[in-house]
């Protein structure tokens, strides 16, 4: 299978015209609740923004386990927080952890939630941008009887440096999800930007102990374009997703130690939880899978054309992966006054988002929406493969946003997700990458979305949001 180069992309949507099946009928969005979290959420002042709430590489920030949502974020006291509510309107709890001073202004350095069925523990991972683990986890059965257990900060333990006994870990990208049968998986980052790899650990709900350390991609070996050489790289991935037949699916770009933009689009996934890792192909690969492993490499982007990393994937219920990024081209270059490798990112005006999903024949489609990319964005597949999309448009005015209106784009899965159309518009001024929450979504086909509210001075609170939808009639 050839990969799908660039200049053979399809035309957006709006430009084929009669080409596309016919239209379906807009989706019925109705706005189910607007609940306040918190009135006075930290907001930051760094090279990366202000946000520190709400981030495309956390998974996740909200997490629905039985009858509760759980969110973690930072306060304007600049604590640790945990905060539940019975859904689907209770009020907000809140541990607010007094014994970790967070002191760090990079955005980089936000939390990520995890929750164990079998064993109904919560854990949060936090602040870290190549520092050393800041890990705690709740007791058994927390998340399990929630309505037996006092919400308070005594349900965790202190914060640890470790995961397996005796061997501390510096990390970044602290990842949590949940296996088909029940367990956790935590998944960071070793090393550097353009330098490191990811790794994986279990979690063995039995024992309450994590095991397995291991390594799921590698950053070595050689890369070569126009742009130069490169001897090391990091992935940066847009996520990890268990589909409908217990496989692991991992959608990855690449960023090379020259700093550079991003390339490629890389496709690999495990029958046996992250053991071992398949090819697009089927192949099983002998090694994690690296820049030159055979099969994995499903779209070609160069470096020129300004590829974002860390955007949306998901899974649909025939187990086909979907990724959307935002990434120019010769012809969004052209129309924008601009050319392949003149900026980094690539100039606002010329940046589109991208759906690629991967058939039943292995082969990547590909479809280019029709209006021009806001922030990194979430994707979400109801239950009759309906897509989603869930995204800033600030980012469309700069990299890192200071405000901007939550927009919600769909299409369908009878028009082979041709058909993308905005369908709701919340209007800000909202800081956040608009995070949902998955298992909610799941479970009972309404998509939570954090939200925060944009600060009008530097280091202001503001109001940490949650936002409830449903959709029906795509």
């Amino acid at each position: 299978m050839r990969p799908c180069p660039v200049r053979y992309y399809l035309l957006p949507a709006v430009l084929l015209g009669g080409l596309l099946p016919e239209s379906h009928a807009e989706p019925q969005v109705t706005k189910l609740g607007d609940s306040v979290v918190d009135t006075k959420a930290l907001t930051i002042q760094g090279g990366f923004g202000q946000c520190i709430n709400g981030l495309a590489f956390q998974q996740d920030a909200v997490v629905t386990h039985l009858d509760y949502q759980y969110v973690g974020y930072y306060d304007a006291d600049r604590r640790v927080c945990l905060a539940r509510r019975k859904l689907p309107a209770g009020n907000w709890q809140i541990v607010r952890f007094k014994d970790y001073d967070f002191k760090s202004n990079d955005a980089h350095n936000t939390i990520s939630l995890g929750i164990c069925p079998k064993d109904g523990t919560i854990h949060l991972a936090f602040d870290h941008h190549g520092h050393p683990l800041h890990y705690r986890a709740s007791r058994k059965g927390t998340a399990a009887k929630p309505e037996d257990v006092a919400w308070e900060a005594s349900l965790f333990g202190p914060v640890v440096s470790e995961l397996e006994k005796g061997k501390p870990i510096r990390i970044t990208y602290p990842r949590f999800w949940q296996t088909p049968d029940g367990g956790l998986q935590f998944c960071y980052r070793r090393g550097g930007s353009g330098n490191g790899d990811r790794m994986l650990v279990d979690y063995d709900a039995e024992s309450a102990i994590w095991i397995d350390t291991r390594q799921i991609d590698s950053g070595a070996g050689p890369f070569e374009d126009a742009m130069g050489r490169s001897g090391s790289r990091c992935s940066y991935p847009n996520g990890y997703d268990y589909g409908p037949r217990g496989n692991l699916h991992a959608t990855w770009v690449w960023r090379e130690s020259s700093q550079g933009s991003n390339h490629d689009l890389m496709y690999a996934y495990s029958r046996d939880r992250g053991k071992t890792w398949c090819n697009n192909r089927g192949q099983r690969l002998p090694e994690p899978p690296g820049v030159g492993s055979p099969g994995v490499k499903v779209v070609d982007i160069s470096r020129a054309h300004g590829l974002m990393n860390t955007h949306g994937q998901a899974v649909d219920s025939q187990g086909r992966i979907h990724v959307v990024m935002w990434h120019c081209t010769d012809r969004s270059l052209e129309a924008a006054g601009s050319k392949p490798g003149e900026h980094r990112w690539g100039p606002p005006a010329a940046r589109r988002y991208h759906h690629y999903w991967r058939d039943d024949n292995a082969v990547w489609q590909h479809v280019e929406l029709p209006e021009v990319a806001g922030s990194r964005p979430k994707l979400f597949l109801d239950k009759q493969d309906n897509a989603y999309l869930t995204y800033s448009d600030a980012w469309s005015r700069r990299i890192f946003a200071r405000q901007g209106d939550l927009k919600i784009m769909a299409a369908t899965a009878q028009a082979k997700w041709k058909d993308w159309r905005v369908v709701h518009v919340e209007k800000g001024p909202l800081l956040s990458e608009m995070l949902g929450d998955p298992y909610r979504w799941r479970k009972d086909g309404i998509l939570s979305i954090m939200v925060q509210e944009s600060p009008k001075e530097a280091h202001e609170p503001t109001a940490l949001r949650i936002l409830d939808f449903r959709f029906e009639g795509s």
